[in-house]
This record gives structure tokens, sequence and C-alpha cells, in this order.
């Protein structure tokens, strides 16, 4: 037959119930509160056992808790890692161009000045594309595509060029 506290004792084991529940869907702060609660109730009831037991399962939720945050720093540096090897590959391709200005630079004067015409064909078939006019890109692109086969490999390597430029015909063509 149930004691006088039967019906207090069973909130509290309710709450416990409750906090391993919110436990399970990682809500940890609510599970930690719910505990609090149950420990106030077994306080009350002169269980001395159970609030030492809870007290420890409190504990460990904390310690999870603050593992967790650790982990959210490690990924916090993992994506620091991350952003200075992305910052190495662009320095790279930096170096690449700024390499490239340089072959220029010993480069023919009729090579200089066909480079510099695709570089501002370029960048108006870029501007065409953004707007829209598809048939009028992939003009410009060709154009560029054939001025770059037109430049001798011996002079000036621009095979990445050449492929760069084929990607972006290929695109529009599918766009258009």
């Amino acid at each position: 037959m149930p004691g006088p506290f039967y019906e207090i004792e069973k909130e509290a084991e309710n709450l416990e119930k409750q906090s391993k529940e919110e436990f399970n869907k990682k809500n940890f702060i609510l599970s930690i509160s719910l505990l609090e609660e149950a420990k106030e109730i077994y306080r009350k009831l002169g269980f001395q056992g159970k609030v030492g037991m809870l007290n420890q399962r409190i504990a460990r939720v904390k310690n999870l808790i603050k593992h967790e945050q650790q982990g959210a720093v490690t990924i916090t540096k993992s994506q620091d890692e991350f952003n200075k090897r992305v910052k190495k590959v662009e320095t790279e391709q930096q170096r690449h161009q700024e390499k490239q200005l340089a072959e220029q630079k010993v480069l023919p004067s009729e090579v200089q000045t066909t480079l510099e015409k695709i570089k501002l064909l370029v960048e108006k078939a870029g501007r065409e594309e953004k707007l829209g006019n598809y048939p009028r890109a992939l003009e410009r692109y060709e154009y560029v595509l054939e001025l770059y086969r037109s430049i001798p490999i011996e002079i000036i390597n621009l095979s990445n060029e050449i492929s760069e430029i084929e990607k972006k015909l290929s695109i529009i063509k599918n766009k258009n």
C-alpha cells in the first residue's frame, strides 16, 4: 500500500524519466533542470541516496556539455586550418597569374596584343553571359578560343586557359 509521500515520489520519478528523454534528444540544459527539480523533491523527502545519485548524474551531463563545447572549439580550429589551406591555394593561384604576366612581358608584341584582346573579349563575354545574352557570349568565347589556338605553344602554353574557355562554352551551350 502506498505511503503518504507516494505521489510526490512518483512526481520525482517522472521528472527523472523526462530528464532521460530530454537527454536522448540532446537537450542537456533541460535535462539538468529536470534532474535538479527531482533532486529537490528527493531532498524534501529525505532520500539522501537518491540526491547523491542525481548529483552524480547532473555532474556527468555537465561534463558532457563541457566536452561538446570543447569539440566545437576543435571544429572551429579545423575550420581555421581549412581557411589557411584555402588561402594558400589562392596565394598559389596569384603567383601563377603573376608568373603568366611575367611571361607576357617577354612575349613578342603581336602575342601580347592578342592576349590583351583576349582579356577584353573574356570580360565582355562574361558581361554578356551575366545579362543572359548567351548567343553573343557564345560568339565571343568561340572567338577567344580561336585566338588562344592561334598562339604557338612554343611561345606560351595556354592549354589551361583553352580548357577553361571550352568549359564555359559547354556551359553556355547547355543554357542556350
